[in-house]
């Protein structure tokens, strides 16, 4: 055993290249000296059912004293190195001996209700639950070096020991609570806190042996410059059903290997091994460098829980399955996703029931708030794919929504399969349907750019497709542009529908009412369904066998009051703007000059002004909300 002495604390080399480093004491206190703190008290966000601990540590002559503060008044009785409270305030400590007395930082504690928003509580359109977005910033930090695999922590609570030659153990305020364990699999990280102390482990450095992950409570992974080859199943293999709070910083890697041996896990099971980074439990994902996952026989990135993406930069690339696998939900507030699957899926929340015994409520959606998204996959680009044959019990009670939901951002996805039937006369799953985006009940964009090419359905709904903002463009090479199996409401934003051919419609709404309320839009394909009159609010016209090139409304003064360049032939053009308006005379036109028409949006003119010559067709005068040209 090699005893080292490292910026203030000792470190430990074990043998077959496990070491282990732990805060030291530093230098003892001259004589006659005040306190000095070594270590503050840190913020915390709790639970209201939840407690914490707040800690101190410092150095000084003779007795130290303390006395904890809340709000600046001294508190009662809490006169120790510690404080537990489920109070929230501004905390601070002051140290003191016979020369003297140092006031602690200000550690902030954060108390969310456990039964509201923010607290537990999911919102399933927006994807809000506050527990992803406690602060990791003060948990505790263990370093592991993946080159060499040595482990050190600067943190004065934790101890770092040799147990054996391939076995460590961490201590967290003199008590044993994390094993790191080299056996036939790699690493594995076997942490045992609980409550209100969490760890960080930091990773950096490049090498070869797959983690493994149990814990107890959650736990952060901060990856710096990280890289991790694994020649034999999951790079990273988090087998805690508690939060993994991801943290990038730098460029990082994972990849694995054709080899995926068995596994099984403690209690003797099988051990589910779905992608080169799974989890059981949720993974957040932040900060601000970058993560590039590569598959090879399975998923590049898998949950059964959920993923969230807060910001930073994620690359995947599934060479024989799916991009990204979550059970309950997708979530992306912000950074930057890109997913390559070109044999799979891009991404797929499959749902999950609600249980009451392990309070498991009821999930299976997307919701993409903000942020950079680009899929290119075989199969469906995204989608949220819960069915009621999917379930465990024959109650539909207990069912998820499996709805996809887009707010903000930009989102591209594009597929290549070409769509089949099920033709496999085995009778097994020959079946492939690449739609760009589905939902198995509600589709809605809020806001944002969408930008679909797909060869199947662009977008596919099970109950309903609602656009009431944003840029939306979607084209189908062999299918409908957009297809509900219910209602299909436009009330907002910019949109372009391309379907297909004779036979496939740009705005389909096969079993519910078509709706429009607002919005600019364009449909062409074989055919669109009929808006429904009665409960529109702004004006539609329909055309038939459209060719291709500039199509304009043009009023007898000049002005256009919509535009569309068309990029190939149509059957049937359905298209509505506010610009429209009753009591208006129109001539449809083909050709000619658009004048200043402000964005192009896919051959859309988002403000048209002008236009002139071009060669005129029928004219119609606008009075009712559905006029066929």
């Amino acid at each position: 055993m090699m005893r080292t002495l490292q910026r203030g604390f000792v470190c430990f080399a074990l043998a077959l290249g496990l070491a282990g480093c732990g805060g030291g004491d530093g230098d003892a206190a001259s004589a006659g000296s005040a306190p000095v703190i070594t270590a503050q008290p840190q913020s915390v966000t709790i639970s209201s059912s939840g407690v914490t601990t707040l800690r101190v540590a410092a150095t000084g002559s003779g007795a130290l004293s303390y006395q904890w503060q809340r709000g600046g008044a001294a508190i009662s009785g809490a006169t120790f190195s510690s404080y537990t409270t489920s109070t929230a305030g501004s905390y601070a400590v002051v140290v003191s001996n016979a020369y003297g007395s140092v006031t602690s930082n200000t550690a902030t504690v954060t108390v969310h209700d456990d039964a509201g928003t923010p607290g537990n509580a999911w919102n399933i359109h927006t994807g809000s639950h506050a527990p992803d977005l406690a602060d990791t910033s003060g948990w505790l930090p263990l370093s592991i070096a993946l080159d060499t695999l040595e482990v050190s922590s600067a943190s004065p609570r934790l101890s770092v020991n040799r147990a054996s030659s391939s076995m460590a153990t961490v201590s967290v305020d003199g008590m044993a609570a994390i094993t790191l364990t080299r056996d036939s699999y790699g690493l594995t990280i076997r942490n045992q806190l609980s409550g209100d102390t969490h760890v960080a482990f930091n990773l950096s450095g490049a090498g070869v042996t797959p983690l493994t992950v149990y814990s107890a409570n959650d736990y952060k992974l901060a990856l710096s410059g990280a890289a991790i080859a694994s020649g034999d199943g999951p790079a990273l293999n988090l087998q805690s059903k508690q939060t993994a709070f991801i943290e990038l910083t730098g460029i990082n890697t994972l990849t694995d290997s054709a080899t995926w041996s068995a596994r099984t896990r403690d209690d003797g099971s099988a051990m589910d091994l779905k992608a080169t980074l799974f989890a059981e439990g949720p993974v957040v994902f932040s900060g601000s460098g970058s993560l590039a996952i590569s598959a090879t026989p399975r998923h590049a990135l898998a949950s059964d829980a959920h993923v969230r993406l807060r910001s930073g930069t994620l690359t995947l690339a599934a060479a024989a399955k799916d991009g990204l696998r979550a059970a309950q939900a997708f979530v992306m507030d912000g950074g930057q996703l890109g997913i390559t699957a070109p044999a799979g899926k891009g991404i797929r929340v499959k749902g999950k029931e609600s249980n009451a015994v392990g309070n498991t409520p009821a999930l299976g959606f997307v919701a993409i708030n903000d942020g950079a998204l680009s899929v290119t996959s075989r199969d469906k680009g995204m989608t949220a794919s819960w069915k009621s044959s999917d379930g465990k019990t024959a109650d539909t009670a207990d069912d998820p929504d499996p709805r996809v939901t887009i707010n903000g951002g930009a989102v591209t996805i594009t597929t290549t399969g070409a769509p089949r039937e099920n033709a496999n006369a085995a009778g097994g799953k020959d079946a492939l349907s690449p739609k760009g985006i589905e939902a198995r009940s509600a589709l809605t964009v809020n806001g944002g750019s969408v930008t679909v090419n797909a060869t199947d359905d662009a977008f596919k709904a099970g109950s309903a497709v609602t656009v009431s903002g944003g840029r939306v463009y979607v084209a189908s090479s062999k299918a409908s542009a957009v297809d509900s199996s219910g209602a299909l409401t436009i009330s907002g934003g910019y949109m372009v529908a391309i379907g297909a051919s004779a036979t496939e419609s740009a705005l389909n709404a096969s079993r519910g009412a078509f709706t429009v309320t607002g919005g600019v839009f364009v449909g062409i394909g074989g055919g669109n369904s009929t808006p429904a009159a009665g409960a529109a609010a702004q004006n539609i016209i329909s055309a038939r066998n459209v060719s291709a090139g500039l199509w304009t409304l043009r009023d007898a003064s000049g002005n256009a009051v919509f535009s569309y360049h068309a990029p190939k032939p149509a059957q049937a053009l359905l298209a509505s703007s506010p610009l429209i308006v009753t009591g208006g005379s129109y001539s449809a036109v083909t050709g000619g000059v658009l004048g200043s028409a402000g964005e192009d949006f896919h051959g859309l003119a988002i403000s048209p002004t002008t236009h002139t010559g071009g060669t005129a067709g029928r004219s119609v005068t606008i009075s009712g909300r559905l006029t066929a040209m």
